[in-house]
Formats: structure tokens, C-alpha cells, sequence
């Protein structure tokens, strides 16, 4: 049994009235096995094992899990608060402390279902979420230097090397239609219907594809893409890796993350860009375009809350600017100097 060190935790003695009811193997198992989707799995378990190093000074194992779901409801809860103050303190963005708090609930409400703990962890609260500050991202300009750097020919043209072709549907998905790079990743072939100029995608949160529109270039530089594509059958994910050890698996984020920071560099932009930026870029480019179509961004973007879009249309049209500088006139005097 692994002993919790001091001092960031006392060790708290097995309440003798919980018994598990299976092999704690059994409940890692299981968890690793949730059904939901692959990047949120993924990330549930690797949350679930830095709970571990924090709480046991050891990886997520059986053992360290059948302990933590043997304390009763207090002293569990007493772990997970100071492992949520230990978080803010290492001043994590508020949704990955969310999602670890996430995993932590999904794995005890798993096990209580199970009967193999009386933990309940409803308590706890998730941080409050910082709403978007800049949500400009990058200029139409600036994107249309990375596509050059895609084609390596500051002319442009068509990119002529599979690697090329695919970065090049990457980037226009992201900019055509704001997907976010876990929506891309989690695409498989039979998503994609060319006759139809449509895509399927997993939306943030959700269970079940939906199918978006897609303008005529994203439509095109897809069929293109396929034309390379490692194993263009149903059932085979839509974008994949083309290096030499994982040759036709699934494109991972970080992957896609690399790729777009990769073509920001080579066109020279000094700010960081992030597959989210290109979203947050899209959006601002089609707000800047239509006169600040609030509906038709809101379609385009998914978001549920609309309020979300008045920030981006806010933050596009630079409101707080322009309001500190009519509080900024009130205070000029003759000659332009503010009295005082």
C-alpha cells in the first residue's frame, strides 16, 4: 500500500465498512474503456494519474485507485479540494483544472455504481471559466501567407506533394468553416460526401456527428486529399499521419497543433498560432466581412450562446478602445494636454 507523504497529505485510515465488490483491475480497465470520445478518454487518464502523483507520490495503478475509493466520503473529498488548490496555485487555466476535477467525478461515480466505494465527490465545484479575451486571431493576409508557405512558392499554386495536399484541406477546414482540431482529427472517410459538399463532424461535447456545409475549395482540396490518402476505405480516419512511424494512423492534435505553428513560422508571423486561432481568426475575418452578421457567425461557429460572438464582434471592432478614448477627450484641454 503507498503511503500519502507529508506535507501534502495525513494519511487516512481504510473506513473496515467499505469492501470493493471486484478486482480494482477491473475499474481501471473499465475506465480506460468509457464511452466517450478518444481525446476525452485520453485525457480522463492521464488526469487521473497526476491525481495519483499529487495524492500517492506514484502513477495511477489498482492499488493507488482501490485506496483513494476506501476513504469515506470526507476524507476523500478533503484530497480532492487540496489537489484543486494545488492546481490553481500552479496557476493551470481554469478548463484543464476542470477536466481533471472531470475525471476524478467520472471515475468515483463509475466505482459507486459498481458498489465499490461510498465516495461522492458532488460537491466539489469546477473554476469558474475565463471568458475569451483576444479572439482576433490572425489577418485574411497573414492566412493567406501560411497557404504560400504550404505551396512553397510565394506566388501561390497548388500544392504537389501529399504532405502539401493535406496540410492544405487542413488549413481550409480551419479557416472555411472554424473547425476546432479535435473536430478534424475525429473524421473518418465515410464522413466526408463529396456529391454533397458535406462533412460530419463530432461538435465539442456532443454524442453525434452533424454534417456542415462545405464551400467548393474545402470540397475540392478533400477529393484531392484522398487522392493520396493511405487507405481511402470506410472506417479509416479522414486525416492521417504521413510520417514514417505511425504511416496512415489517425492525425493526433498535438500533431495538427505542430502543423499550423509550422506554417505560421514559415510566413514569418511572430505571435503564436494555434489551430484555435485560426478558428478564432475565421470567425473574426467573416464578422469583419458580413458587418457583423451575429446569426450567420453563430452559425458557422457552433457556439450555443450567442453572447459568445457579441465578444468576438466586440473585440473585432476594438469597443473598449474606442471607449477609453472618448473618456480620454473628455479629459483635453487647449492644446491637446489633459488638465490636471
Amino acid at each position: 500500500m503507498l503511503i500519502i507523504p507529508p506535507p501534502k497529505l495525513t494519511k487516512l485510515e481504510r473506513p473496515s465498512s467499505v469492501e470493493l465488490t471486484a478486482s480494482p483491475d477491473d475499474l481501471w480497465a473499465e475506465f480506460g474503456q468509457l464511452q466517450i470520445r478518444d481525446s476525452t478518454r485520453k485525457q480522463y487518464v492521464k488526469a487521473i494519474d497526476n491525481f495519483c502523483q499529487f495524492a500517492y507520490n506514484g502513477s495511477a495503478t489498482p492499488e493507488t485507485i482501490e485506496e483513494f475509493l476506501a476513504l469515506d466520503r470526507y476524507a476523500a473529498i478533503e484530497i480532492v479540494l487540496k489537489y484543486r488548490r494545488h492546481s490553481i496555485d500552479k496557476n493551470l487555466a481554469p478548463s484543464t483544472i476542470n477536466v481533471r476535477l472531470a475525471a476524478i467525478k467520472s471515475l468515483v461515480d463509475m466505482a459507486r455504481k459498481l458498489g465499490k466505494t461510498t465516495v461522492d465527490l458532488s460537491d466539489i465545484e469546477s473554476i469558474p471559466a475565463e471568458s475569451y479575451r483576444d479572439t482576433r486571431g490572425i489577418s485574411v493576409e497573414q492566412f493567406k501567407l501560411m497557404l504560400d508557405a504550404i505551396v512553397g512558392s510565394p506566388t501561390g499554386g497548388n500544392p504537389s506533394t501529399p504532405i502539401g495536399i493535406r496540410d492544405y484541406a487542413i488549413m481550409l477546414l480551419f479557416w472555411g468553416n472554424a473547425l476546432r482540431r479535435g473536430e478534424i482529427a475525429s473524421a473518418n472517410i465515410e464522413d466526408f460526401l463529396p456529391q454533397q459538399q458535406k462533412l460530419k463532424i463530432l461538435g465539442k461535447g456532443k454524442r453525434a456527428k452533424v454534417a456542415i456545409d462545405l464551400s467548393d475549395s474545402v470540397s475540392y482540396a478533400l477529393e484531392e486529399w484522398l487522392n493520396f490518402h493511405p487507405c481511402n476505405l470506410p472506417g479509416q480516419p479522414l486525416i492521417t499521419s504521413l510520417s514514417h512511424n505511425c504511416y496512415g494512423a489517425r492525425i493526433a492534435g498535438d500533431s495538427i497543433y505542430r502543423i499550423v505553428q509550422g506554417y505560421a513560422e514559415a510566413a514569418g508571423i511572430e505571435q503564436r498560432v494555434s489551430p484555435h486561432r485560426l478558428r478564432h481568426s475565421s470567425i473574426t475575418a467573416f464578422l469583419d466581412a458580413s458587418g457583423g452578421n451575429l446569426r450567420a457567425a453563430q452559425a458557422l461557429s457552433r457556439h450555443s450562446n450567442q453572447n459568445t460572438l457579441t465578444l468576438y464582434d466586440d473585440n473585432r471592432r476594438q469597443e473598449q478602445k474606442v471607449a477609453s478614448g472618448v473618456l480620454e477627450s473628455l479629459l483635453v484641454g487647449n492644446g491637446g494636454k489633459t488638465s490636471g
